[in-house]
């Protein structure tokens, strides 16, 4: 973290013992069905293949890979055929802007990738900082979230709801976790349904930010409870400590899925999930101990990819893997397109693997990245083609047939 990051971190940190956590605004009505649902239905089902998509978390670092594995899924065809994404901090904003192709001016044929490397940090810096919100958090009940929530509805979002979710785009799946509990906070119309809220009218932006808000600098977002007894109230922050993957959301969804028809009836031209993985190397500096969060991330990491598959050894290097789900003849193909898999050796992946997690990179940073996302997915098509890795579908990805969907 630079001299001006530390300043800005120390003055949030500041801040935040003067301002609690603000309950969300939530409609007290529970709405029809979103495209945040966690149901694998008729449509998922209709060309008889699963595709999950996962982007982890890793703030810009994040965003850009996440946004330029988009790019690359896309030309290949693939993501045409993507049933849901599940995405954690950093990566929520790709996934999100995506899932709101055609809302107002966001289109993800144009300046996609711009609007991902846009220096997020450096607005949040000035306006956070400014003498009249500095007032206005001491004196008001607005907070920080606020200001942040304004600065994603300009550069990205433009005040989009759930509702304004495109029916043609894959689920939109965003992860946090409940501070109150330290369980996964899955962004839904269940989840949002046991608070006897509405999804279809919350902000996108909020959202996205609740994935991202980092403990002890960014205030959690309250969810209230309409039956506290029953349903306590939520309180919402970064993704990263439940799971900073965001593969855990899609098992799950899986495992509910295939507890109701097998897997293999519903879906019988193959199970797929792709995981973007912008997680960087971690390494001691100057024989200094690791945070005990940074602890924590590794070992959920290496959990939930031994989980799919990949055991600890090879998760850096193994792209490929399947695992059962419920532990039933139900098998799914599991695709890791982690930076870690660039060596060391290879100047770029010395580089892109130690991007420092914030909301702005510069440009030559953002051009590594996407240099990056291309080179692994070249690399992830050849080994499926070579090794015949299933499901077909994945074979022929790139092929006229699969581009024209």
């Amino acid at each position: 973290m630079n001299a001006s990051s530390a300043i800005v971190t120390l003055l949030l940190l500041g801040l935040a013992g003067c301002v609690s956590a603000t309950p969300s605004p939530l409609a007290m009505v529970v709405s029809s069905p979103t495209r945040a649902n966690q149901t694998l239905d008729r449509e998922a089902q209709r060309d008889g293949r699963f595709i999950g998509l996962a982007i982890s978390g890793g703030g810009s670092r994040a965003a850009v890979f996440g946004g330029a594995m988009l790019r690359e899924l896309h030309r290949l065809g693939l993501l045409q055929q993507v049933d849901v994404l599940s995405a954690v901090s950093g990566g929520a904003l790709p996934a999100a802007y995506y899932a709101l192709d055609g809302y107002r001016s966001i289109d993800f044929a144009n300046s996609f990738l711009e609007r991902m490397g846009h220096d997020f940090q450096s607005d949040m810096r000035g306006r956070l900082v400014s003498p009249g919100n500095l007032f206005k958090y001491w004196l008001t009940d607005a907070t920080k979230s606020d200001t942040v929530v304004q600065v994603l509805d300009e550069q990205l979002f433009h005040n989009a709801t759930y509702a304004d979710l495109n029916p043609s785009r894959p689920k939109l799946l965003l992860n946090a976790t409940n501070a109150l509990t330290g369980d996964p906070f899955v962004i839904s119309d269940e989840s949002f349904a046991t608070l006897s809220s509405s999804l279809a009218s919350f902000s996108v932006s909020r959202a996205v930010y609740m994935s991202a808000a980092y403990p002890g600098v960014f205030d959690p977002v309250t969810l209230p409870s309409s039956e506290p007894a029953l349903h306590p109230a939520v309180l919402a922050y970064d993704g990263g400590p439940a799971d900073n993957l965001g593969i855990k959301t899609l098992v799950n969804l899986l495992g509910k899925a295939d507890q109701r028809t097998a897997l293999t009836t519903q879906f019988p031209k193959g199970c797929l999930i792709i995981a973007v993985d912008a997680t960087p190397r971690i390494t001691s500096v100057n024989n200094q101990p690791l945070s005990a969060s940074t602890v924590l991330l590794k070992s959920h990491r290496r959990e939930v990819l031994e989980r799919v598959g990949i055991a600890e050894e090879q998760q850096d290097r193994a792209m490929f893997s399947t695992f059962t789900v419920n532990g039933s003849q139900s098998v799914c193909t599991f695709w890791h397109l982690a930076l870690r898999q660039l060596p060391d050796a290879d100047p770029l992946g010395a580089r892109v693997t130690r991007i420092k997690t914030s909301f702005g990179l510069e440009s030559t940073d953002q051009d590594a990245l996407i240099r990056a996302a291309r080179q692994l997915i070249e690399q992830g098509v050849k080994i499926s083609r070579e090794t015949e890795i299933d499901p077909a579908f994945l074979r022929e990805a790139g092929s006229p047939a699969t581009t024209s969907r």
